[in-house]
């Protein structure tokens, strides 16, 4: 069997600093043709909060959308990110869940669903708009992870929590970039019968996810439970696993005349944790359903993404090879980084617990069924229990 490649992060648009953000803060605005969009962009929550924001869509001109109106990558991903924002706001208007809109109208339909095509994304909210591509800078010349520096170009509801959360999750991105490089490394190490070396890549990859571990504490400080599940949540819904409000999915008027089911925003559909997973070796089966949903959100991440997901698959596996070695140290370092990665889902669910259970506790609206699912349509408590269980099963014994 012949070698596979060796990894370079570069080769797909990755960076030792940032991880998976993009290199350069995402564009700030479209090209005038899409002014239209920018005013809506730029009164958002006014218009959800006043009730105007359907009206003002309704009246929006029906825009090309091409690689002539949008000449860069950066205007494209834009673009995907403006529609998707007006879009969902449409949809998921009202913050008591009434009238939740069966289609949206073809006047932004029809340029959503191909902006979306443009960077091979599908047109519902994802992890990508809310967070990859939706941040600016305050102060370019300082790192974005330091000192408040990073903020989301658009939120929903105008309300600090919104842009926080988004942040934190961005800020986790940022920490998680020396562990994809320590990945990289460590691939090559193995490569080389370089025990030496692969013991050190392994130690800053549990180093990188203990820094992801206690960034996730910083969401606590500035994110209200109650905002976010009552305020903000919503949006982040997409067409597939809401059988309540959207019960035959979501039609894209003048784009597909048959509703579409895409699941909403995910961190599941963030690259960071799947890269671990892959280099420990921690196997999601279709058995525990785990395997399935993973799969799915692949589609719902960067192209670019994707494809160092599956590259890093195509490696010789890391476990089996540390299994092999017969060296205790190495086996012990090895394992530690399944340690941090179960510290870390055990956070998250601390999060998931306290912004969404009891949140959803507390309202008594658990009874609908709906809730009881992330927004990505997973049943939270159990899948999350199941991505734990599969990480500590991983360990080398």
């Amino acid at each position: 069997m012949d070698n596979p490649p060796v990894l370079k992060l570069s080769d797909f648009n990755l960076s030792e600093e940032v991880g998976f953000l993009p290199t350069f803060p995402p564009s700030r605005k479209l090209p005038d043709y899409f002014a239209p969009w920018e005013d809506i962009i730029s009164d958002l929550p006014g218009l959800i909060e006043s009730g105007k924001i359907r009206e003002r869509i309704k009246k929006l001109p029906l825009l090309e959308v091409s690689e002539s109106t949008l000449p860069t990558q950066g205007d494209k991903w834009r673009a995907y990110v403006v529609a998707t924002f007006i879009g969902q706001a449409y949809v998921w208007m009202n913050e008591d869940d009434s009238d939740v809109k069966q289609s949206v109208p073809e006047c932004i339909a029809v340029p959503w669903w191909k902006a979306a095509k443009l960077v091979d994304m599908p047109p519902v909210v994802t992890y990508s708009t809310a967070c990859l591509y939706n941040w600016g800078l305050r102060d370019p010349q300082k790192p974005p992870d330091g000192d408040d520096n990073m903020y989301s170009l658009i939120t929903y509801t105008g309300l600090p929590d919104e842009s926080w959360f988004y942040t934190v999750s961005l800020i986790v991105e940022i920490k998680a970039a020396p562990g994809l490089k320590a990945v990289v490394e460590a691939y090559s190490a193995i490569a080389q019968n370089d025990k030496e070396r692969l013991a050190a890549n392994l130690k800053i990859i549990t180093s990188t996810i203990d820094q992801m571990y206690e960034t996730l504490r910083m969401m606590y400080s500035r994110c209200g439970a109650s905002n976010f599940y009552h305020k903000i949540r919503r949006f982040q819904r997409g067409s597939q696993g809401q059988e309540k409000f959207l019960p035959n999915g979501l039609v894209y008027e003048g784009a597909d005349s048959k509703a579409q089911q895409f699941p909403g925003a995910s961190a599941a559909q963030s690259s960071t944790l799947p890269v671990f997973d892959i280099f420990f070796g921690v196997e999601h089966t279709e058995e525990d359903g785990a395997r399935p949903f993973l799969q799915a959100q692949r589609a719902h991440m960067p192209p670019e993404h994707r494809a160092f997901l599956e590259a890093l698959e195509k490696q010789p596996p890391a476990r089996e090879y540390v299994k092999q070695s017969n060296n205790p140290e190495l086996q012990s370092s090895f394992n530690e980084i399944g340690n941090a990665l179960t510290r870390f889902r055990e956070r998250h669910f601390g999060l998931v617990k306290n912004y969404i259970l009891i949140p959803m506790s507390e309202s008594n609206r658990s009874s609908s069924g709906e809730d009881a699912r992330g927004t990505g349509g997973t049943e939270l408590r159990k899948f999350l229990q199941r991505v734990k269980s599969n990480t500590e099963d991983a360990k080398l014994q």
